[in-house]
């Protein structure tokens, strides 16, 4: 090796030597600086998350399986983006600030112990990690979404840390939301049905009208506005559940329930069928195919009846036999009455 080689390497190692040595110290503080080191690396080893709320209750047993995530209390999908979310930031919760180990002053921060029945934070414990995870997960600080007060359960000490967290204060938070997802102009009728009152039909003629036309309107009387039977169209699209139930939900005797359906140009038909209960309006979904319905409508770019049997399968593998909770807003909907549509009749 020539004396301008031998010097060139000797200056490379020189260089990363110093690399090393401002480098190390920093990663090292930066770990150290996590409220759980070494937590990142083993997110693939969690196994399951339980959720406390105040008083020490269970809100929700999540649990990973080859299927997936489930919320264990209704044997249903989790939401993943929610688990995901939650699992980066307490791998990646930095500290901010030393705060109150003084358990008199914990309510200030919502950071009291979750047995507490005026507890106001929530706990998040891990299972399958080396690393133990038992977090109170307390106010936003200032308002921001970004950093939280917490405290590792069982230690005295409190922290301001950076982190989103967003976990659901009740179990139907940490379920799969969504239900259907079903486009107002796909949809060419709909009809909701009640016991002992005329049924409400509303329909489109053809693809690409603007507004769903509402029959049996009664001599002298007229829609409140025009298109007002548009936010029925809209009632499947992006729908979204509150909870989730079993048949056991609907009692022993529910009685006869509202039938609202919706019947597609392509043939897919949905009928969602509500009932009320002591504890709120109750509704279940069924997906069918109507051929006859997509011979009359579907037009010859329609996804074809078998492609459609193949969503409706799918739709009741996923929601058949299940009784859900829906947002009042939309609960209301689907049990409208011709007379809502209406407007007020006009004086004699």
């Amino acid at each position: 090796m020539s004396r301008r080689s031998l010097m060139l390497l000797l200056a490379g190692l020189v260089v990363l030597a110093i690399l090393a040595l401002l480098s190390g110290p920093n990663e090292r503080r930066d770990e150290e600086q996590l409220l759980y080191p070494g937590l990142q690396a083993q997110l693939n080893e969690v196994s399951g998350i339980l959720v406390r709320g105040p008083g020490n209750q269970l809100l929700a047993t999540l649990r990973r399986s080859d299927k997936g995530w489930i919320v264990a209390e209704r044997n249903y999908p989790a939401d993943v983006g929610m688990i995901r979310a939650n699992l980066l930031a307490l791998a990646g919760a930095r500290i901010v600030e030393e705060k109150t180990s003084t358990p008199e002053l914990y309510d200030r921060l919502g950071v009291q112990d979750i047995a507490l029945a005026t507890a106001r934070g929530l706990q998040l414990e891990l299972d399958g990690t080396p690393t133990p995870v038992r977090l109170i997960i307390g106010e936003a600080a200032g308002g921001s979404a970004d950093s939280r007060y917490v405290r590792r359960a069982g230690e005295a000490q409190s922290w301001l840390v950076s982190g989103r967290f967003t976990p659901g204060r009740t179990t139907g938070e940490w379920l799969d939301r969504r239900l259907l997802d079903i486009p107002a102009e796909r949809i060419q009728a709909i009809s909701i049905t009640q016991p002992g009152i005329p049924t409400l039909r509303l329909a489109k003629s053809a693809r690409g009208e603007a507004e769903f036309s509402v029959a049996d309107i009664p001599a002298g009387r007229e829609l409140s506005y025009p298109g007002v039977g548009n936010s029925l169209g809209g009632l499947l699209s992006g729908l979204q559940l509150d909870d989730v139930h079993g048949r056991e939900a609907l009692g022993a005797d529910p009685g006869k329930p509202v039938v609202a359906r919706f019947a597609c140009f392509d043939g897919l038909i949905i009928e969602a069928s509500a009932w009320r209960t002591p504890d709120g309006t109750r509704l279940s979904f069924l997906a069918s195919a109507d051929e006859e319905q997509a011979k009359r409508h579907a037009g010859p770019d329609g996804p074809g009846i078998e492609a459609v049997r193949e969503e409706a399968e799918a739709i009741n593998a996923r929601l058949g036999g299940r009784i859900y909770t829906l947002p009042g807003h939309k609960t209301e909907q689907f049990t409208r009455r011709l007379q809502d549509l209406l407007g007020a009749a006009a004086a004699p």
